[in-house]
């Protein structure tokens, strides 16, 4: 069984009451959420292990984990792969607000308690903690600094399921990539009166596996009735490969692909989500696809690789030309012009300043792009805040749902 994580990374916030015994029920908001009801077709999700009832808790007695096995880098898993503009007339709109005073769900309270959602805290702060080495390794060593895969330690060897949260309707998808690397992924199914018709692709920060974003997943499928295509990255998890920046705008790119052609998704519109690394990912995808997607929504995302490093490890800001990671969000924005933008800044965030979050929102030509701040978000609980999970859903309301393909 693996460890809890280390302290540094745990929220500090006090700690919610433990979640009840049984199966959880969301309430999402303190107000209640505008349905826009549509038809889908239907399936049964994967087969699920057992789930101990009693606690929300992946580690409770031991029972209920999921020992997952390590694929080499380039070993493929035994399962088969799944694999079978807004255009406004107007002015560019920019919509300022403050975090509103309405409250999160007493379930995402729950969520929060449980260990998986404890290491969303590691994200891009894991480099941290090696940040001494930066200023000889940024070169040779740069990789594994800036996608820190195997942090924490079982983060390569073990991967939640959505059955830990006690989702019912989703599967497991195993993509196969044009060059050969197998990406274990999750689609979860819209569920609920709030069904949008809508497909969120869901692009984590830079550490742990996408499993540990389950609970983040679980609010949009659940809550705001869209479908989520969880993107488990090469090298990642217990995805195959290494990753780099070429390889990660590869992975985005067959997940994409496959909402485009899945008989579930095609017909749906689809919405680009990234944390911090996930946002630059975001960037590159919607730059290419803007005009087969309906969306984009950005949270605590840098303009450049080589701009943030300074920030994280001021002493290498003299040799931030070595790194070859560059992820140049700054240059590519401007190109996303056919798709409102959704910016989520959380304003005391300690790793990449919030001042990038404002540039990107500053050179976007987007016609409608919403800007959200978080007062008291950091780099990786911005989630939490009150109000995140409710300007997101009036963004998929008020402008993906009412926004139009190129044709």
């Amino acid at each position: 069984m693996p460890s809890p994580p280390p302290a540094s990374f745990c929220f500090a916030r006090p700690s919610p009451p433990p979640p009840k015994p049984g199966k959880l029920v969301y309430t999402f908001s303190s107000r209640s959420l505008p349905a826009s009801p549509v038809t889908s077709p239907t399936s049964t999700r994967s087969p699920a292990l057992p789930l101990t009832p009693s606690s929300t808790a992946p580690y409770h007695g031991g029972q209920g984990h999921i020992p997952l096995p390590l694929h080499a880098d380039r070993t493929r898993p035994h399962d088969k792969p799944h694999v079978n503009k807004r255009h406004s007339t107007s002015t560019t709109t920019s919509r300022y607000s403050m975090s509103s005073t309405r409250t999160m769900s007493n379930l995402w309270a729950d969520v929060v308690n449980t260990t998986a959602f404890s290491y969303l805290k590691i994200s891009i702060a894991a480099s941290t903690g090696v940040a001494a080495l930066l200023s000889t390794a940024l070169y040779f060593k740069q990789n594994d600094l800036i996608y820190p895969r195997h942090f924490p330690p079982e983060a390569r060897t073990e991967m939640f399921n959505p059955d830990k949260f006690h989702m019912q309707n989703w599967d497991t998808v195993d993509l196969e990539t044009p060059d050969g690397e197998y990406l274990r992924s999750y689609f979860l199914r819209g569920s609920g009166i709030q069904r949008k018709g809508v497909t969120v692709l869901l692009l984590h920060g830079n550490a742990g596996n996408v499993g540990y974003r389950i609970p983040i997943g679980k609010v949009f499928a659940e809550q705001m009735g869209c479908n989520v295509f969880m993107l488990g990255y090469r090298g990642y998890g217990l995805s195959t490969g290494k990753p780099d920046e070429k390889g990660l705008k590869t992975d985005a790119e067959t997940a994409l692909e496959w909402i485009f052609k899945n008989d579930e998704t095609k017909g749906t519109k689809v919405v680009v989500y990234g944390q911090s690394l996930g946002g630059a990912i975001g960037i590159q995808m919607a730059a290419k696809f803007q005009d087969q997607l309906s969306g984009l929504m950005l949270e605590n995302t840098f303009t450049s690789m080589r701009a943030v490093i300074p920030n994280v490890f001021p002493p290498a800001k003299y040799i931030t030309r070595l790194c070859h990671q560059v992820w140049p969000s700054e240059e590519t924005i401007p190109k996303v012009t056919q798709i409102p933008i959704l910016f989520l800044s959380g304003l005391q965030d300690e790793l990449v300043p919030p001042s990038h979050m404002k540039r990107l929102h500053h050179v976007s030509q987007a016609s409608v792009k919403v800007w959200k701040e978080l007062p008291n978000g950091s780099h990786n609980d911005s989630v939490l805040e009150p109000g995140y999970f409710e300007y997101i859903n009036d963004f998929i309301n008020d402008e993906v749902m009412r926004h139009k393909k190129a044709q």
